[in-house]
């Protein structure tokens, strides 16, 4: 059953009342701080229907009412104002990651960072599978007496290189070997990479005779890549600090519960996971960030998550899905702040990797 317009404007009320201050409304506080233009008992029985219907529940006998995962739901979905970020903050934001590194791992934890510091709230982040890394570009260079330099970029920002001794090289011939391998391997992926190895058609004329030693540190540093790859293929996460400005870790129980729940990587990325298929409807007031998804308490339908909410987009490299970026937090927090923050971090370090993977 629909909730009708008074009733939704108290739901709005109670949550946002409980997200400020984190202490249960009663009828009373809403008639005193809100124009709800009803007495205080025909509130109070809003609430006590809303609370039978689910939208809210009564953590004690006496005590006030707080919104329940269907009043989040409820409120999320209907009611938030949309949000918005000021473009100078966002320009802010934006300049931070950029400048930040080219680096894939700086950069996302950069942006988790940055991500915090605007919703008080941990922040993580999954990189992109180390199947999508590409090479982006080869140079080679004379690097002293009978020694060449071979470095080799991804489009990670990633870049591994190697001295090649006994090998003397002039300019002219670095040259011609950068472009010939660069014309031949960049754009390859990662994981075709290591089986790739030059061919006399690949390597021009004279150069052939002197590629041994070129193609084993090449592929030395293919493997090096995926190995760095591999290492940091795992979630991504900052701002563990940020649970100590929230009422509901006061409990020293509570807290080490949270902080021990932020170490369940495999958890966290399943619920990442569940979050991106959990759809916010087209008539949603949030439809601005409809990217944006939100998991709210018993949605996860994990065990340990009930009191929790996270908050998650994806973040793309081009056109193509690479990772995802979100806050992990109580559910009682600022949706509308969170949601709006990290639709904006995600666009910003998409665009990032968009720029880095296809800068010559």
């Amino acid at each position: 059953m629909e909730l009708d317009a008074r009733k939704q404007r108290i739901l709005q009320a109670i949550v946002e009342d409980y997200v400020a201050t984190a202490e249960p409304v009663g009828s009373q506080v809403l008639v005193q701080r809100y124009s709800l233009g009803v007495k205080s008992a025909t509130v109070r029985n809003e609430m006590a229907e809303m609370s039978e219907r689910g939208y809210l529940r009564q953590p004690h006998t006496s005590a006030g009412r707080v919104p329940s995962d269907r009043g989040y739901r409820f409120y999320v979905n209907r009611l938030m104002a949309l949000p918005v970020i000021q473009e100078g903050e966002a320009a802010r934001m934006r300049q931070a990651v950029s400048s930040a590194s080219s680096e894939l791992d700086t950069i996302l934890r950069k942006t988790c960072q940055l991500l915090t510091a605007m919703t008080r709230l941990p922040a993580l982040a999954t990189p992109p599978s180390l199947g999508d890394t590409e090479l982006r570009q080869v140079f080679v260079s004379p690097a002293g007496a009978a020694k060449t330099l071979l470095v080799l970029l991804f489009s990670t920002g990633h870049t591994e290189s190697r001295v090649i001794a006994d090998l003397a090289l002039s300019a002219s011939e670095a040259l011609l070997l950068a472009n010939a391998m660069n014309a031949h391997f960049v754009g390859s992926a990662l994981s075709l990479l290591r089986g790739i190895v030059p061919s006399a058609e690949t390597v021009p004329g004279e150069l052939w005779r002197l590629s041994d030693a070129w193609i084993r540190l090449c592929q030395e540093a293919v493997q090096a890549a995926r190995a760095a790859g591999e290492d940091a293929d795992e979630m991504v996460i900052e701002g563990t600090h940020a649970a100590l400005e929230h009422p509901e870790f006061r409990d020293v129980d509570r807290l080490s519960q949270f902080l021990t729940l932020l170490q369940e990587r495999a958890a966290l990325l399943e619920m990442l996971e569940r979050a991106l298929v959990t759809t916010v409807p087209a008539h949603s007031a949030a439809r601005s960030v409809s990217a944006v998804q939100m998991t709210i308490g018993a949605e996860s339908g994990l065990p340990g998550m009930m009191d929790y909410a996270v908050v998650s987009s994806p973040y793309y490299v081009g056109a193509r899905e690479a990772g995802t970026i979100g806050v992990f937090g109580p559910t009682r927090m600022d949706y509308a702040r969170s949601a709006a923050a990290v639709d904006l971090m995600a666009r910003t370090v998409g665009e990032i990797l968009t720029q880095l993977r296809v800068a010559p």
